[in-house]
């Protein structure tokens, strides 16, 4: 079972998540629930899977985000679709890491 090992706020608005073990596609949507188990007042909105990465459109206190995963290196991260969002950059990323 995964577990989120580290979650950091980076000087680029984005959220890196890293989990505590090597995944790959197949676990993606084990993840992203895990994640999205932690942002309670979530609402997705489209989900898209590409070749090597998936990304979820999500809603999250009136903030529109994405939740990025690629599997050829095992990259996890949520940014804003706007420069807006970023007090709820900061709310999910305290969430993530509770």
């Amino acid at each position: 079972m995964h577990k989120i090992e580290n979650v950091t706020f980076d000087e680029q608005d984005l959220i890196l998540i890293s989990f505590t073990k090597e995944w790959d596609q197949d676990d993606i949507k084990e993840l992203a629930d895990l994640v999205f188990s932690k942002i309670a007042e979530q609402r997705i909105i489209e989900h898209i899977k590409g070749a090597d990465r998936e990304y979820t459109r999500f809603n999250f206190a009136d903030d529109y985000l994405i939740l990025h995963f690629e599997s050829y290196s095992n990259a996890c991260w949520i940014e804003a679709e706007d420069q807006l969002a970023n007090k709820s950059l900061e709310k999910i990323t305290a969430l993530l890491q509770a």
